[in-house]
């Protein structure tokens, strides 16, 4: 009925009933347009609070899984030991192996840096700068950029503390000295423990068992 109505001729309509029909369709385009956008925002909805409750509920089976895994391979690592008459090892890192599959469990220390750091690493600047500023002004910009700075652009002492090695190599006393100090003020506030599955292949690789959407 309502199409038929919208099809009419308006050229037969008189004034009031032209008013009246433009009322109508206007009202009924309005309509049509809270229709639309009532069926979009429940779909919407639904389809957020469907997806967002399985994430919940597969973060939470996750971590129930991390926990399972870890707890049980730290029985089996310490019951590895204890058949034999030993005392088990503490590590931070072990590996368990079936003839299918492994596990390995990871621990891994947190680190921050005193409030010295500072020092070293203004002492570490100006020893590069007196080195390669002048000498060769590129390589110095280079190097302070992509061994000095982080990537909010101030000087970053884990990525210092990294270049120790490529530093003993220019075999500079005073600046190895430095980083000596500046590896010297890291102490430990914490560890994490990661565990991590693997499944044999064909080939006999050993392949991650991936459960992140990056590496899916």
């Amino acid at each position: 009925m309502e199409n038929l109505q919208e099809k009419k001729d308006l050229s037969l309509l008189s004034d009031e009933e032209l008013v009246a029909e433009m009322a109508r369709r206007r009202e009924a385009s309005k309509n049509q347009e809270r229709m639309l956008k009532l069926s979009f925002e429940k779909d919407k909805n639904d389809f957020l609070q469907a997806s967002c409750l399985k994430f919940i509920q597969l973060s939470n089976e996750l971590r129930e899984l991390k926990l399972y895994t870890i707890t049980e391979a730290n029985k089996l690592w310490d019951r590895m030991y204890e058949n034999q008459g030993k005392t088990p090892k503490e590590v931070n890192t072990f590996t368990l192996k079936s003839t299918n599959f492994k596990i390995t469990v990871d621990r891994q220390e947190r680190f921050e840096f005193t409030e010295d750091t500072i020092v070293h690493i203004q002492s570490i600047k100006e020893m590069f700068a007196s080195k390669f500023a002048e000498r060769n002004k590129g390589f110095y910009k280079f190097l302070e950029s992509i061994l000095m700075r982080n990537t909010k652009g101030e000087f970053d002492p884990k990525l210092l503390a990294k270049g120790r090695q490529q530093v003993n190599e220019l075999g500079d006393v005073a600046l190895i000295s430095e980083f000596e100090k500046l590896e010297n003020c890291q102490r430990v506030v914490g560890s994490s423990l990661y565990c991590r599955a693997y499944k044999l292949d064909d080939q006999g690789k050993w392949n991650d068992i991936n459960v992140q959407f990056s590496s899916l």
